[in-house]
């Protein structure tokens, strides 16, 4: 179940969106903003995905199932860890525990996660 006529590619884009205002962010030294930057950014190309394939997305733990599926059907365990690197930026936006380069570590985490789920969006596409 999707959550209306979403577009997948605007998820994605929206996706690209959060992760230049990451980075942004982190240029700015805002720590706290570039990390929650970089898990909107996990969290809109999971939509997309789940959009592509009516998988429901409309809440946080529906990510999980997102997450869980497009591992099983690309089976890439690589995307485990990115993603869970996103969470834990996610927890850094509440915590404010990680210096800046254990953020700049996680925003080069996630850009990998985005450009792994990309490139399967985009060959689904044939874009």
């Amino acid at each position: 179940m999707t959550n209306g006529a979403s577009d997948p590619h605007e998820y994605a884009e929206q996706g690209r969106v959060f992760l230049n205002q990451a980075f942004e962010e982190l240029g700015r030294d805002d720590l706290r903003q570039a990390s929650e930057k970089a898990w909107g950014a996990t969290t809109q190309v999971l939509k997309a995905y789940a959009e592509e394939r009516e998988l429901e997305h409309s809440r946080h733990r529906h990510l999980y199932s997102v997450i869980n599926r497009l591992v099983a059907e690309t089976n890439d365990r690589s995307l485990v860890p990115l993603f869970a690197t996103a969470g834990t930026l996610y927890d850094n936006f509440y915590e404010g525990q990680f210096n800046r380069d254990i953020v700049t570590f996680g925003l080069a985490q996630v850009s990998q996660f985005l450009d792994k789920v990309e490139t399967l969006l985009n060959g689904r596409n044939g874009a």
